[in-house]
């Protein structure tokens, strides 16, 4: 046997040795390799050919391999195996990652989730993870490419950017339709209540919040009527959920209260609304620049929220 040193097998003919082996039949390999049978026989006769030997025999109604293969057998399978491993690193480090999104997570189950689908249709080749959480992240620790989080804004009224989408939110009292005719006896038009109906309302709370508090002490200072805290919940989602299940009057920001105004599931009785202290804004890696998978859903959100804000005056 004289095998030519500048032979160098191709790749489809050591797998082919390799899965003729380890199934010791030409049909199992080819199904295997998803080829045909005479594909993988055209491989064994060109490595023969090349070789000038056998390279097996058979024996009974499956194959075994000679001498040679059992020789060379270690190094074709670690060649397989070298490029198994090299097509899953390349795969993996050249497929698309998920654009990473930390949010709040009041934020993220009353206003995003609902309109994920708009943006998966508008940039279906951007899969994304949400991380719904008001802790700090690091960025580079938890791989998130940008976080939109609660923060304090300017004393001064700031024009909307990509960053501080809305920067003048407002807190507004709101209730179910049931809760506010069973207050009033009647049908009354939004914002058109007297404050009054505050004497016998039922009010739900924000833990830890002064949001009722700042309220009267802004448009009905004269308010002597004892405030008794029946419903207390430590998440804005829990509060929206109850005032629409008519459980009584909630304060809350624009961006929790728009969507169920907007499908008549809330309504605002009273006209006087008081500023947020906080704006919810974008906050970038200070060490990377932004993917433009991370613009384009900056971008995308921004115009939602938009929107949002036609859905009341």
């Amino acid at each position: 046997m004289s095998i030519s040193r500048r032979f160098v097998p191709s790749l489809q003919e050591l797998r082919a040795l390799d899965a003729v082996v380890r199934h010791k039949s030409i049909s199992a390999a080819a199904r295997e390799l998803n080829v045909s049978q005479p594909t993988i026989s055209y491989h064994i006769k060109q490595l023969e050919e090349k070789w000038e030997t056998k390279l097996f025999r058979s024996k009974g109604r499956g194959l075994e391999q000679t001498e040679l293969v059992e020789d060379i057998l270690s190094e074709v399978s670690s060649i397989n195996q070298s490029i198994e491993n090299l097509s899953y690193m390349l795969a993996s480090q050249t497929a698309q990652k998920p654009l990473a999104v930390s949010i709040a997570p009041s934020l993220a189950s009353i206003m995003l989730v609902p309109r994920l689908e708009r943006f998966q249709e508008a940039h279906p080749n951007i899969p994304i993870r949400i991380s719904a959480t008001n802790r700090y992240v690091k960025f580079s620790e938890e791989k998130i490419d940008l976080a939109l989080r609660l923060l304090p804004k300017p004393d001064d009224d700031l024009a909307p950017s990509l960053l501080l989408p809305k920067p003048n939110e407002r807190m507004r009292v709101v209730c179910s339709p049931y809760y506010l005719r069973k207050l009033t006896g009647t049908d009354l038009a939004p914002r058109s209540a007297n404050l009054s109906l505050l004497e016998n309302a039922d009010f739900i709370h924000e833990d830890e919040a002064f949001h009722w508090q700042k309220y009267l002490t802004s448009f009905w200072p004269d308010y002597t009527s004892s405030m008794t805290q029946k419903l207390i919940f430590n998440n804005a989602d829990m509060i929206l959920q109850s005032a629409i299940a008519g459980r009584g009057l909630a304060i809350l920001r624009d961006l929790y209260v728009f969507d169920a105004l907007a499908k008549g599931d809330l309504v605002e009785p009273f006209a006087p609304t008081l500023a947020c202290q906080r704006a919810f804004q974008f906050v970038l890696p200070d060490n990377a620049m932004p993917t433009q998978a991370a613009w384009n859903f900056i971008g995308w959100l921004c115009e939602e929220i938009k929107a949002m804000d036609g859905t009341t005056g």
